[in-house]
């Protein structure tokens, strides 16, 4: 059910989840349903009282509002389907017998345990991750390759148990690296050599018993290629092959202009399930 807000983050999964069902792809799309009720639960672990609240009721208005959207009583339900997505595929890969799972939904790495940020409401990856601990995985990667730095994430996970590494683009969202974390800046002539150097720091960084991957597409909205985007997701998706890891994609952000239609960012965003599946 989706929110009456008509933007790339309400519309784009819909678009992509048709192209899936109705063209080539051994990638299978499963409803996330029977996850809505645990997805809440770990919701109401990472998010204030108040603002889940808020988002549920529409009031107050300006933490309802907090990401960006107007307020309807659809969003809800959208915004916790969103999380359910990644809950479903955490679950998969951490009790059911496949390595790779996804969403078709975002990461939403800008949400704050207080407030939305960025078009973000709940925060996925922090959802993702509390469910992946629940399930008994120790140690966890956040590999964030959005156009936008994830400093919600940043905020509401343990470095104790969650590594966060990124290549952005832009500055947005800023936050700063510590440990095993790293936070890397691109441009379109360095893109592809960050994100190889960020699978490095990832190595570096030892054995993870989950990968959650924020695949963005909107570095393309800052002039990164569909061909490097491709490169990347290949270069993801043998990385952790080769490592053996679990890991569960998100599409994550990505865009509309004038540049790029619908079809374009959902082409986008079906060379992550292409490289996965």
């Amino acid at each position: 059910m989706a929110s009456e807000y008509a933007f790339d983050t309400t519309r784009k999964s819909g678009e992509l989840a048709a192209v899936i069902k109705n063209g080539v792809c051994s990638a299978k799309v499963v409803d996330p349903g029977a996850f809505t009720k645990h997805a809440v639960e770990l919701i109401g672990r990472v998010h204030s009282s108040e603002y889940v609240r808020a988002v549920q009721t529409g009031n107050p208005g300006h933490l309802a509002e907090s990401q960006g959207f107007t307020w309807d009583p659809k969003l809800p339900t959208m915004v916790v389907a969103h999380s359910a997505g990644l809950v479903a595929a955490v679950t998969r890969v951490l009790v059911g017998t496949d390595r790779v799972a996804g969403s078709l939904s975002s990461g939403l790495h800008h949400a704050r345990r207080d407030h939305g940020a960025g078009f973000c409401t709940f925060n996925g990856l922090a959802v993702a991750a509390a469910a992946a601990r629940e399930l008994g995985a120790e140690r966890l990667l956040v590999l964030d390759l959005d156009a936008h730095c994830g400093g919600g994430t940043r905020s509401l996970t343990d470095p104790a148990n969650v590594a966060q590494i990124e290549v952005s683009t832009s500055s947005y969202d800023h936050w700063s690296a510590s440990g095993h974390d790293a936070l890397l800046m691109a441009n379109p002539g360095n893109y592809v050599a960050q994100v190889s150097e960020a699978l490095d720091r990832a190595d570096r960084a030892g054995r993870f018993d989950i990968v959650l991957y924020n695949a963005g597409m909107d570095p393309a909205n800052s002039e990164v290629s569909g061909t490097d985007l491709a490169l990347r997701e290949r270069m993801v998706a043998d990385w952790a092959d080769r490592r053996g890891f679990g890991l569960v994609f998100a599409l994550a952000g990505g865009y509309t202009g004038a540049a790029l239609s619908m079809g374009d960012l959902v082409a986008l965003h079906k060379l992550t399930v292409d490289a996965f599946a």
